[in-house]
């Protein structure tokens, strides 16, 4: 459920349309850049990533001009507040946040989108506040048919990032020398571990079952689609497998992402 750094495999659109807003959630600052007019997509990012990244891989440029796109730096990640205390990362009280953002945008519905750990946020988006989700698409986010329960000891590369030290991390995944400095210059490890440590200390129940918008689940050949497929079980719904992609591919290879999605908006009016 973890994302990965920023994605640069190509230049960055224009900003033109694109306005970097604020809202207040639960006593926290939630960032989200809001771009486009028409129907609604939220979009939110994986693990280690933000809003930016949605918007340097070209989502919001393809989808903004037909939709309005909101893309969301959730609690602990981009702009957005980076509390160290995992209690403020507990689930399902970070899906209030995405609220926030659609209040605070005064959009009603959205096809809520989410990568990774983002894939895990709008799930929860969904199955909290089924009147607002006119859409779902997970994308690269595991098995979501099965909870995730409490009390499991934090691994050890989040006992180290919850001391601020992002080097495990680095190596474990093997990240470049550019993302190592991009995650010195903009995340916060502390925040980043206080996310992954909140979900084994309190567990994450999803309630599939409350659901009652369209879903779309993608996920790369490489990256356990057998857990994809659980999740599209469990909501019955649309389920693509992209051949050959590992879990950052899958996000970065939108010459494959962008026809199904936008196929499935299509298919459903919007």
């Amino acid at each position: 459920m973890r994302g990965y750094p920023r994605n640069r495999l190509i230049a960055r659109p224009s900003e033109d349309r694109i306005v970097t807003r604020t809202t207040r959630s639960r006593g926290h600052t939630i960032s989200f850049e809001d771009g486009g007019s028409g129907l609604a997509i939220v979009l939110i990012p994986g693990w280690t990533m933000s809003a930016a990244d949605w918007r340097d891989a070209g989502y919001i440029d393809h989808f903004a001009s037909s939709h309005r796109v909101l893309a969301v730096d959730p609690l602990g990640n981009g702009l957005s507040d980076k509390p160290h205390d995992p209690s403020a990362y507990r689930w399902p009280d970070i899906a209030i946040d995405v609220i926030a953002v659609m209040d605070a945008a005064e959009v009603g519905q959205a096809v809520v989108w989410g990568y990774s750990r983002g894939a895990w946020l709008a799930g929860m988006v969904a199955s909290e506040f089924p009147g607002r989700v006119s859409g779902l698409i997970l994308m690269a986010g595991g098995d979501m048919s099965e909870d995730l329960e409490p009390g499991e000891a934090p691994s050890p590369v989040d006992e180290a990032m919850s001391r601020g030290d992002f080097k495990p991390l680095w190596d474990k995944y093997s990240f470049s020398e550019e993302d190592r400095l991009y995650d010195a210059e903009v995340n916060n490890p502390i925040a980043l571990g206080a996310m992954s440590i909140a979900e084994s200390r309190y567990g994450v129940t999803f309630h599939l079952g409350r659901v009652t918008a369209p879903a779309l689940v993608l996920v790369g050949g490489q990256n356990r689609p057998v857990d994809g497929r659980k999740t599209a079980d469990a909501l019955g719904c649309d389920f693509h497998v992209l051949p050959g992609l590992d879990h950052l591919a899958t996000f970065s290879r939108t010459d494959l992402v962008f026809p199904l999605v936008d196929g499935f908006l299509e298919s459903r009016g919007r």
